[in-house]
């Protein structure tokens, strides 16, 4: 069946004629007389064209009133061609206005011939605007999707203004440089960039630099002729030529080699790449580079070839440290502990905003990656979270971070209120007497003058026992 088709038309004879013509194509047919049975029939058949007569004799509505209804009230997708030999120029007109696909006149000039064919193109329209409409739906669940799995979260002035400016350089379609401190989200920045470019659902594949050599970089980028290798060798298909039309991300740009850059560099400006032991290859692919050195040091590196650095310092975003996120901090570990939360139960007593001023204490020097590790140790660590466990976990990681372990007995003083800062004095207490007695627990106790059932209960609390256990493998 080629499509289904109603037909509103008070003539007999022409709705007949008609009926038999689009049923020896293929057509599924239906016929209404009035407007009230038409809209009957309506809901259940859902036509893909719609062939609507003006003057219906004994209609509630006539066929102008039919289609502005439609139009109007009815969201499907329905092709309307209207047929009619008595409608005046002002009716033509507004049934032009209204939106109806086409208009045909009776009389002596009608073919039903030409009818059938306005009906075929009518369908094929239909369809191809459905398949486009599919098409853009699948193509924005696709992006609500890859933004849950690549949140960029935060709320500060600082990472609104990075959400800007990648918005910005994705509109344009430019190569990028994300320059940060190592944990701060650069490879999370890359990801809005692509979830907000023209590039969106084509190629997207990261390349870290730091991880590949001279020769295995050069083949991972540009790829390697088929044959090279040996008979057997079936060749390499290269990062260039697989993202062409989509991104490329170099992570940590500043490892590669001054050679590798003048390639990239060659590929980037002529949109071409020399496939090793083959021919040279037109590609459109569109770089995003990282570095965590500062833009100045970039200029001064020995390691950036001056003419690269130069193609690539136009279009830089600086991510902020998490330090200067403000209340961003508070954003992330909320986001962090309900992504664990089936390894764990929530305490209805949360309330991060009450740990503002101790968590926005702390310099967070590994930035969000350090933050995200933190909310990770606590979920495995702990079968149930509150404020009273965060802080437990945050002023042992505290106390542990080179700063506070030179303090001497000032590092409890920084602790906010006494039965913490106790806390903490006990642990690294034990700590110290579980090392001086090879983590023995037993023997532990009778140093310090405790039974050793209360001593594991004390190491269960203080969150002793990820290190006793790291100690005793």
């Amino acid at each position: 069946m080629k499509g289904k088709v109603i037909l509103l038309e008070d003539d007999l004879v022409l709705s007949e004629q008609i009926q038999k013509v689009l049923k020896s194509a293929d057509y599924s047919v239906l016929h209404a007389t009035n407007s009230d049975t038409f809209f009957e029939e309506l809901r259940s058949f859902m036509p893909d064209v719609i062939l609507l007569d003006v003057f219906l004799v004994g209609s509630r509505l006539n066929g102008i009133q039919v289609l502005k209804y439609l139009k109007e009230h009815l969201d499907f997708n329905y092709k309307v061609i209207v047929i009619s030999g008595e409608a005046t120029n002002e009716q033509v007109k507004q049934i032009r206005e209204i939106g109806a696909y086409h208009f045909l006149e009776k009389g002596a000039h009608f073919s039903i011939n030409q009818l059938l064919l306005h009906v075929e193109n009518a369908v094929t329209l239909k369809r191809q605007e459905e398949q486009n409409l599919d098409l853009q739906i699948e193509y924005l669940n696709l992006k609500k999707q890859f933004t849950r799995i690549f949140p960029f979260i935060g709320e500060s002035d600082a990472i609104k203004k990075v959400r800007d400016q990648l918005v910005k350089f994705a509109a344009a379609d430019q190569d990028l440089l994300i320059l940060g401190e190592n944990g701060t989200g650069k490879e999370v920045a890359a990801n809005y960039y692509y979830v907000n470019s023209k590039r969106f659902g084509m190629a997207f594949h990261t390349i870290l630099c730091s991880s590949l050599g001279e020769d295995l970089i050069e083949l991972e980028l540009f790829g390697r002729e088929r044959g090279i290798g040996g008979k057997d060798d079936r060749g390499t298909i290269g990062m260039f030529e697989k993202c062409s039309e989509g991104i490329l991300f170099l992570d940590e740009v500043t490892n590669l080699s001054t050679r590798s850059q003048a390639k990239i560099l060659r590929a980037v400006e002529n949109k071409e790449i020399q496939i090793i032991g083959g021919n040279i290859k037109q590609v459109n692919t569109r770089l995003i580079y990282t570095s965590n050195a500062e833009l100045k040091s970039l200029a001064d590196s020995s390691r950036i070839r001056p003419d690269f650095f130069y193609r690539i310092e136009g279009n830089v975003i600086n991510i902020p440290p998490l330090r200067d996120r403000d209340d961003d901090i508070l954003l992330l570990m909320s986001y962090f502990i309900t992504s664990y939360a089936n390894s764990y139960h929530l305490s209805e007593q949360l309330d991060l905003n009450a740990l503002k001023e101790e968590l926005l204490s702390y310099e967070w020097p590994g930035n969000v990656r350090e933050l995200k590790n933190f909310c990770r140790y606590i979920s495995i660590n702990e079968h149930e979270i509150s404020n009273k466990t965060i802080l437990k976990h945050f002023h042992n990681k505290l106390l542990q971070t080179p700063d506070f372990q030179a303090m001497g007995m000032d590092r409890y003083f920084k602790i906010n209120g006494i039965r913490d800062s106790t806390a903490a004095f006990e642990r690294d207490y034990i700590l110290h007497y579980l090392e001086k007695n090879d983590w023995q627990v037993s023997k532990t106790a009778k140093a310090i003058g405790l039974e050793r059932t209360t001593l594991y209960k004390k190491i269960r609390q203080l969150g002793i026992v990820p290190v006793l256990e790291s100690q005793q493998k």
